[in-house]
């Protein structure tokens, strides 16, 4: 996939990019950032949109989405009885899982073509961001595009370290109560089921291959495959832990989806916090 130059996939008439609708998408639950962030007007329709309960949110040009779909839309796969289903965690943190996870559910994201989640601190600044993804997905076999983690090496068991945090570890973090999340054992248990970061090496040989952010993560939103993968990704959030850079690479595993992978032969970074696409702001802003 590194040698793949996606200005040179399969061309799309100008008529055609405007009737395939993108949408870059956000939620922001309780107090963990006080604002959207600006974005760069892109060179293609687009819509922006965040879903938040914060009445007060500064919007910076986003449409602004107050109705709480995690309760309206439930997610099928919550069955209730989870660690981390919205009925036993009622963290903000989980509550933002279903709009990153399930969104599929949420009846305005339907009309969308492509879906472009960002995390909260992720502020858009290349004005070709969309059509550029357009472009990439204009090749019929990719389904997801997300960025390599660029510090784990491949290897999830990194990332599993990297996660002993007050944001997983702690039964009391930012101001509200959680249960403990327990990545060691989810992580214990991806194993017994089979799983091995030697899976990724055969597929591409690059050193990051195998775990990868997903503060910016693209889908082909109307393609029933990936609401499939979309409800076991989510699963794992349910059943295991709110670390879903964990439960990415086991779900793609299951579910047989390869993510195209950047940075690429146009579009770098420098980490994964500041890219050719998008800058990472600092949280709380």
């Amino acid at each position: 996939m590194a040698s793949q130059n996606v200005w040179n996939l399969q061309k799309l008439s100008i008529n055609n990019i405007m009737t395939k609708r993108i949408a870059f998408i956000t939620a922001i639950v309780g107090p963990y950032e006080a604002s959207t962030k600006k974005y760069t007007k892109q060179s293609i329709p687009c819509d922006f949109i965040c879903f938040t309960n914060n009445l007060n949110i500064k919007n910076n040009g986003w449409i602004i989405d107050h109705t709480p779909y995690h309760l309206t839309h439930k997610s099928k796969v919550d069955n209730g009885k989870y660690t981390n289903s919205l009925s036993n965690n009622k963290h903000t943190f989980n509550i933002a899982k279903y709009f990153k996870q399930n969104f599929y559910n949420i009846p305005r994201l339907q009309q969308y073509d492509i879906v472009i989640w960002l995390d909260g601190t992720i502020q858009i600044t290349n004005k070709d961001t969309a059509l550029y993804i357009l472009k990439l997905f204009g090749k019929r076999d990719i389904r997801v595009a997300t960025w390599e983690h660029e510090e784990r090496y491949g290897k999830l068991a990194e990332e599993v370290k990297a996660s002993h945090m007050n944001r997983y570890t702690s039964t009391f973090w930012f101001g509200q109560p959680q249960p403990y999340q327990d990545i060691d054992k989810q992580y214990e248990d991806y194993l017994k089921k089979g799983y091995t970061d030697e899976y990724w090496k055969n597929i591409d040989p690059r050193e990051h291959f195998g775990v990868w952010v997903t503060c910016m993560i693209a889908f082909r939103n109307k393609d029933p495959y990936i609401r499939e993968f979309l409800d076991y990704w989510y699963l794992q959030t349910l059943k295991y832990t709110t670390q879903d850079q964990i439960g990415f690479p086991f779900a793609c595993r299951k579910k047989n989806i390869i993510p195209y992978t950047f940075p690429d032969l146009n579009i770098a970074g420098k980490g994964h916090s500041q890219t050719d696409f998008y800058i990472k702001q600092q949280h709380h802003r």
